[in-house]
């Protein structure tokens, strides 16, 4: 909820400020800054998602993983336990692309705020 507040506060005042800028060129800053500070609030809060879904929270999403696999094959929680270390290798692989979409998020979103913080400083 404290994410949509933001967002919304933000985009509110970005673009107030953009349809101000006729009234004081100066209000052009305030946009951009404004659009910084939307973009860098959402990359640190991917990063901080990204580090606790695939750094932290490993076991409870391997588990997950398990007991999917155990519903779906005719594979036993012991023969899982036997051989721990190539289904988690296996589970990594399969969250390959979802850690990749979450970096391209968080890339787009720095990019994004390098890109308004450099025209802040250009214009």
């Amino acid at each position: 909820m404290i994410n949509f507040i933001v967002t919304l506060i933000s985009i509110i005042c970005i673009l107030t400020s953009g349809l101000l800028k006729n009234v004081w060129a100066g209000f052009v800053y305030f946009a951009l800054v404004f659009s910084c500070f939307i973009t860098l609030y959402w990359a640190i809060m991917l990063i901080i998602k990204y580090i606790n879904k695939y750094r932290k929270n490993i076991d409870e999403d391997f588990n997950f993983y398990v007991a999917t696999l155990v519903n779906k094959t005719n594979l036993n929680i012991t023969d899982i336990e036997n051989n721990k270390a190539y289904y988690l290798k296996k589970f990594k692989k399969s969250q390959w692309t979802q850690k990749c979409e979450a970096l391209i998020k968080i890339g787009f979103c720095l990019g994004i705020f390098i890109a308004c913080f450099v025209l802040f400083f250009t214009i």
